[in-house]
């Protein structure tokens, strides 16, 4: 498949109602296995998700696994938030901006200090946990976090290999990569219309 049928696919995705967004609010999981897959059953959690391991590729060295474990900590914190009865504002809103500045963040190519891209990571994460906290349940809520730390690390990793395997392809991961971020900020705005 290549990437102008990926960034359509994305798009097209994008745009069906009802089918975008992983949390519904109707408290539907119950389990480990409710949990890692819900990180796979909305696109914005699967797209965002994937872009840190992409981000994280791109910019080698430390941050390889300073982003994503910052997301995957930050993401169980604020599913622990959740599960307390605190609540955040904006939290869907803060999703959608996630996937936006993601998709953004690899179009641009720009040279990221890693504490910023160390901070969005967890920022993102936090907001994302969140989401995943309030359709846990509430007396047992350590298997599904457990499930989606582990749907998470695998769509980093995702990402992380995706990008890898772009930067062999001889002329470098930056275009395949650019036209990846134009699908995920895409669809990114496209939620935002059918949130």
């Amino acid at each position: 498949m290549n990437f102008k049928t990926l960034t359509a696919l994305a798009t097209i995705t994008a745009s069906l109602p009802g089918q975008a967004l992983a949390h519904t609010g109707n408290g539907h999981v119950h389990g480990i296995a409710s949990g890692f897959l819900h990180p796979f059953s909305g696109l914005d959690h699967l797209l965002a998700m994937v872009a840190v391991g992409l981000i994280a590729a791109r910019l080698g060295g430390s941050p390889l696994f300073r982003l994503p474990l910052a997301f995957v900590s930050a993401m169980i914190a604020g599913a622990a938030c959740a599960s307390t009865g605190v609540t955040v504002p904006l939290v869907e809103t803060a999703i959608i901006t996630s996937v936006v500045l993601l998709g953004a963040a690899l179009i641009a190519n720009a040279n990221i200090p890693v504490t910023l891209a160390i901070t969005g990571a967890a920022t993102f994460g936090f907001f994302h946990g969140f989401a995943h906290g309030t359709e846990g349940p509430a007396a047992a809520p350590f298997g599904h976090i457990l499930g989606f730390v582990g749907g998470t690390v695998i769509l980093h990793i995702t990402g992380i290999a995706a990008c890898h395997a772009l930067a062999r392809n001889g002329t470098g991961p930056m275009p395949a990569l650019r036209i990846i971020g134009t699908g995920i900020m895409g669809a990114g705005i496209g939620l935002a219309f059918i949130a």
